[in-house]
C-alpha cells in the first residue's frame, strides 16, 4: 500500500507539473494574444509543445510499464545482429550529441554478434539507456557503447561520463520515479520509468542488468544476451 502511494502521488506530480506549465502558457495567449509579437507567441506555443511531448512520453511509459508488470507482453524471441540493431539505434541519436558536443562511441567486434531475444524490447532497452546516459552527461562528455562476446552471450555496456550515482543511491536506480540527491534540475523534472522498463524487459529475458558508478566520473550499465535459444 506503501508503495502504491508512493507510486500515485509521483505520476500524478509528473502529470501535473507540464499540465500546469502548459495551462500557464496557453491562458496568456488568450489573454495577451494582441500584446504580444510573432516570436513570443512562437516562444509560447514551443514551450506548450515541449511539455505536451512529456506528458505523451510519460503517459506511454505508463502503459508501457502497465502491460510489462500484468505479463502481457511475451517476448517473440528470434535471432538477429545486436551489433547491426545497436548501429541503427544509435544514429537515432547523432544528432542530439552531436548538438550537445557528446562523443557517441560503438566499440563491436567486426562479427555480426548474433543473439536470440526481441528486437522491438532489445531496441527500447538501448533507447532508454542511450537516452538516459545523454541526459546526464555534460557536454565535452563521452558515451561509450560496448558489445563483448562470451561463451554463449554477448556481453552489453553502456558506460557515460556523467555526473555518476552515490553510492547510497544505486540500489535504486531501477526504481520507479526515483529521484537521487544529486540530480541535476532537468533529470529531475525528467524523472520517470525508463529504466523501470529496461529492467522489466531484461527480466523477460531472464537478463539481469547490474549498474556500477563514481560521483563525477561517471556511470555504466551491464547486461548479457544469449547467444542462442535455450534448451
Amino acid at each position: 500500500d506503501q508503495l502504491r502511494r508512493e507510486l500515485v502521488s509521483n505520476v500524478s506530480h509528473d502529470l501535473r507539473t507540464p499540465l500546469a506549465s502548459m495551462h500557464g502558457y496557453v491562458e496568456t495567449l488568450l489573454i495577451k494574444n494582441d500584446e504580444l509579437s510573432s516570436e513570443q507567441r512562437r516562444e509560447y506555443l514551443e514551450i506548450a509543445r515541449k511539455h505536451t511531448q512529456r506528458l505523451g512520453e510519460l503517459i506511454g511509459d505508463l502503459f508501457e510499464l502497465s502491460k510489462l508488470d500484468s505479463a502481457s507482453i511475451h517476448p517473440s524471441l528470434e535471432a538477429f545482429s545486436l551489433a547491426e540493431l545497436l548501429h541503427d539505434t544509435v544514429s537515432e541519436f547523432g544528432l542530439d550529441a552531436k548538438k550537445r558536443d557528446i562523443d557517441l562511441a560503438i566499440e563491436a567486434p567486426e562479427e555480426p554478434s548474433i543473439v536470440y531475444a526481441d528486437i522491438g524490447l532489445l531496441q527500447r532497452v538501448l533507447e532508454n539507456l542511450i537516452r538516459n546516459a545523454l541526459k546526464f552527461t555534460p557536454s565535452g562528455g563521452k558515451i561509450s557503447i560496448r558489445l563483448e562476446k562470451k561463451p554463449g552471450a554477448v556481453a552489453v555496456a553502456i558506460e557515460d561520463t556523467g555526473c555518476g550515482i552515490a553510492e547510497e543511491d544505486i540500489e535504486h536506480v531501477f526504481d520507479r520515479f526515483y529521484r537521487a540527491e544529486n540530480a541535476t534540475q532537468e533529470s529531475t523534472n525528467n524523472a520517470g520509468l525508463g529504466l523501470a522498463i529496461v529492467r522489466k524487459i531484461l527480466d523477460l529475458h531472464g537478463s539481469r542488468i547490474t549498474v556500477s558508478s563514481q560521483v563525477e566520473k561517471g556511470t555504466c550499465f551491464q547486461f548479457d544476451l544469449p547467444t542462442k535459444a535455450a534448451a
